[in-house]
């Protein structure tokens, strides 16, 4: 298990210079997930660029990333508008000249029973998971058809694959990604650009935690619900994404990669006894 500071221990199987000459933008990249994908790419020698709504997560990790004598690229953007996603992504190659990783990590969520649901609520979660992860994808694409390739993977999530009570809106715009990148992989594989789903189940992020808190969810219930008996970590979702991202799965696209401990098969099992 990772303790928070580098790459996790199981991503030790991986060459240090796995990703050297190649250069990532890993969005929503200054917390969570996305703070441990962006940290090992650096570890395993890509420059990388981060990008959210709020510098002050970003500006650590930049940091940190810097220390590993990485070049970073920390910009601001509201991935829901298109506008503000070119504008990001112009930066980012006036930075650092090039992309040849997007890692769609940008989410949004909050617990609404599906009638309570307001436009502004749907708008605000399908917004940043589905319309910005297409926002992200079709700007950097572009520069991918032009630059001769590279590889996207996009974090969708096991809810979009059964119906997730109280998860509508983020459960909608997770399935959207999945049929998103399988799309994107069938009509760009002839420019050599790659396109993967990991969907990562319940990963005890502080985002999902401040969501649990509200709602008062019992996480010890919900991990004996699941077939390894434990929420994931951040860092259980980084092998993955190494994986996918390099040369090792050169023939791999519009796969998807449930990360969830079992949880999509307990029901069918777990608690055999």
């Amino acid at each position: 298990m990772s303790d928070g500071r580098g790459t996790p221990p199981s991503t030790d199987i991986f060459a240090s210079d796995l990703l050297e000459g190649e250069t990532a933008l890993v969005t929503g990249g200054g917390t969570g997930i996305g703070k441990h994908i962006a940290l090992a790419l650096a570890d395993h020698g890509a420059d990388v660029a981060i990008t959210s709504r709020d510098m002050d997560h970003l500006e650590p990790v930049a940091e940190r990333i810097e220390a590993k004598g990485r070049r970073i690229c920390a910009t601001t953007a509201d991935i829901r508008s298109r506008d503000e996603v070119d504008a990001m992504v112009e930066t980012v190659l006036d930075e650092l000249g090039e992309i040849t990783i997007l890692v769609n990590n940008a989410g949004a969520n909050f617990l609404s029973p599906a009638e309570e649901l307001s436009e502004n609520g749907w708008r605000a979660v399908v917004g940043t998971i589905l319309d910005g992860t297409a926002y992200c994808t079709f700007a950097v694409g572009e520069h991918m058809i032009d630059n001769g390739g590279g590889s996207i993977v996009a974090m969708g999530a096991t809810n979009s694959e059964r119906g997730a009570p109280y998860h509508a809106h983020s459960g909608a715009g997770k399935a959207g990604i999945t049929n998103l990148m399988q799309t994107v992989a069938a009509e760009w594989a002839q420019y050599g650009i790659r396109a993967n789903t990991i969907a990562p189940g319940i990963i005890e992020t502080e985002a999902l935690s401040s969501v649990w808190d509200e709602a008062g969810r019992d996480r010890d219930q919900i991990g004996r619900d699941i077939a390894m008996e434990r929420l994931g970590s951040p860092a259980d979702c980084v092998p993955i994404t190494l994986f996918l991202v390099s040369d090792a799965a050169a023939y791999v696209t519009g796969s998807y990669f449930a990360v969830d401990g079992g949880q999509l098969v307990a029901d069918a099992g777990h608690h055999l006894e």
